[in-house]
């Protein structure tokens, strides 16, 4: 799907409001962008701390050979930006600038523009059904934390591979268990590389920009 059909889907099904402000379920919005462009992939650029000490995230999705960015500052239930922010709730705002990124592409854009239904009304797209999410047991091993278990017959292993460390990331607390992932499946990082650069990148990306937001802490 181009941007044009992206923008017309209704999401109101997949969404909830907190304190006045309308959020897309994370989840839906990564499921529909898979199966609108199965290679779209994204990454999170190094963060922003002012100052005071609240910190901004960004979120770049990369879909249909564009690459867009949505940035949104970590913020408490009350919708304040937070002053140091702990890992859950950095986590949560990386969250939903993918969301928010995704929506760049056209997915839900108009909920941020305080819009109940999409554009063009007549207009009728399929919404196609959400894809079966993967429990955390699918992925890892119990005998160690840090393994992640990919059918590489799969040819579609790649994006399984990339779920499950957006899932794992995390959990990491410090910068040493960033790095413990990595060692942990360097094998299947090295075959990712050669099958799919774009999603190893995205993947790197990812660990990189973990690894100085927790060194900082």
């Amino acid at each position: 799907m181009e941007y044009k059909e992206l923008r017309q889907i209704d999401v109101s099904k997949y969404t909830e409001k907190k304190n006045g402000l309308t959020y897309l379920s994370w989840a839906w919005a990564v499921d529909q962008l898979l199966l609108a462009d199965p290679k779209a992939h994204w990454f999170y650029p190094e963060y922003q701390r002012w100052g005071n000490g609240t910190v901004m995230v960004f979120c770049t999705v990369v879909a249909n050979d564009i690459a867009r960015t949505a940035q949104l500052p970590v913020m408490d239930y009350r919708n304040k930006p937070i002053s140091e922010p702990d890992s859950f709730a950095t986590n949560t705002a990386m969250q939903r600038a993918l969301a928010k990124a995704i929506a760049l592409h056209g997915i839900g854009l108009y909920i941020y523009n305080g819009e109940d239904l999409p554009p063009d009304e007549n207009t009728v797209v399929e919404i196609k059904e959400p894809a079966k999410v993967k429990k955390k047991d699918e992925f890892f091993d119990d005998s160690d934390p840090w393994q992640i278990k990919v059918d590489t017959s799969n040819g579609e292993w790649p994006t399984s591979l990339q779920q499950a460390v957006n899932m794992l990331i995390g959990l990491a607390q410090k910068a040493e268990d960033v790095n413990n992932i990595y060692k942990v499946n360097q094998k299947i990082f090295e075959e990712l590389k050669e099958k799919d650069q774009k999603i190893y990148d995205a993947i790197f990306a990812l660990f990189k920009t973990t690894k100085n937001e927790l060194k900082g802490k």
